[in-house]
């Protein structure tokens, strides 16, 4: 399993919140949210977002297990995901 799930899965289990509850708040069936994790695979840029708001972390630590050395500054964070997202609305 990917370590972003496993870091998911911590962070879920020290809020007491569940998988379904993950889901319902991040706006995605639970079977969704079933498939990235049994399939080892990343949610899209906005959904990291909305996984790492509703487990008020950040995206970089649930990519990489490390805490953002600028936690007042995510301007670059946010910068990255836009042009992600854009990008992701291209190929659409």
């Amino acid at each position: 399993m990917l370590d972003f799930w496993l870091r998911v899965k911590a962070k879920l289990e020290y809020q007491g919140l569940t998988q379904r509850e993950l889901a319902a708040r991040i706006d995605v069936s639970y079977n969704t949210l079933q498939s990235w994790i049994n399939r080892n695979r990343l949610p899209n840029a906005e959904q990291a977002v909305k996984v790492a708001a509703t487990l008020n972390t950040s995206v970089e630590f649930l990519v990489t297990g490390r805490r953002s050395q600028n936690k007042s500054d995510h301007s670059r964070t946010v910068r990255l995901l836009e042009e992600a997202i854009e990008n992701l609305q291209k190929d659409r």
